[in-house]
């Protein structure tokens, strides 16, 4: 069975469990590791590493996988074995990140259009050739609101080369980030960042929901120096 290193990007909620991705340390592209159940979803018991910790965005893990299992929305699916997995680096180092640089957004559209999701009846015909995408926004600010369900939720708006989005959010950090932000949208200076602060989104595409596969940010990276890091507790 294949055992690959990736940099875990996200760890995102997904129903009751969680979504993770990353990118090879050996540059050939993302894996979102998959459990065998339908959906896919990762339980705690999955993704707990030797030492008792979770793997976290940022962390370098080693991940024994049984087979890749693409989906027509998420191409990038792998399935991974019942062995834990290994914690090899944490946070990534400067060397490591710089495969981001490759997978860094360089046009408007986001999975080939400038939508917030894409039908899904037309996948069958002409599947997603990515699911999983790194963004650095012209602009962006967040809105603390409802979502359809009327849960609290947090949305980013955000200027990508000239495009709008307006994405709903699934990363916990972000979302205990803003925990004591009433409803409302806020600038990033106005939530403890400086106005001039280069962010790094992953963005991710669902499986199917009503109808539709929606594109989700999925964690929030703010640039230090040279080296991507996560955000400051406020």
């Amino acid at each position: 069975m294949p055992t690959i290193e990736i940099i875990c990007l996200a760890n995102s909620r997904k129903l009751s469990g969680r979504c993770i991705a990353g990118l090879r340390t050996d540059g050939k592209g993302w894996i979102r590791p998959v459990s065998e159940s339908p959906d896919g979803t990762l339980f705690l018991s999955n993704y707990t590493l030797k030492d008792g910790s979770e793997a976290r965005v940022l962390d370098v893990v080693r991940i024994e996988f049984t087979k890749p299992r693409p989906e027509i929305y998420q191409p990038e699916n792998w399935v991974i074995s019942n062995t834990h997995w290994k914690l090899v680096e944490r946070p990534a180092s400067f060397e490591r990140q710089r495969i981001f640089h490759s997978f860094i957004v360089q046009v408007p559209e986001l999975f080939g259009d400038q939508s917030d999701r894409i039908c899904a009846k037309v996948l069958p015909e002409a599947p997603a050739k990515s699911s999983l995408a790194l963004v650095i926004p012209d602009k962006i600010e967040w809105a603390v609101t409802k979502n359809i369900k009327g849960r609290r939720q947090i949305r980013a708006l955000f200027n990508l080369r000239g495009a709008s989005y307006n994405l709903g959010s699934t990363d916990p950090v972000l979302e205990q980030y803003l925990t004591k932000h009433p409803f409302g949208n806020y600038s990033i200076d106005s939530i403890g960042l400086k106005k001039n602060d280069r962010l790094l989104l992953t963005i991710s595409l669902g499986e199917p929901f009503q109808g539709d596969c929606y594109k989700l940010v999925t964690s929030v990276l703010l640039l230090k120096g040279s080296t991507w890091c996560h955000l400051p507790v406020p």
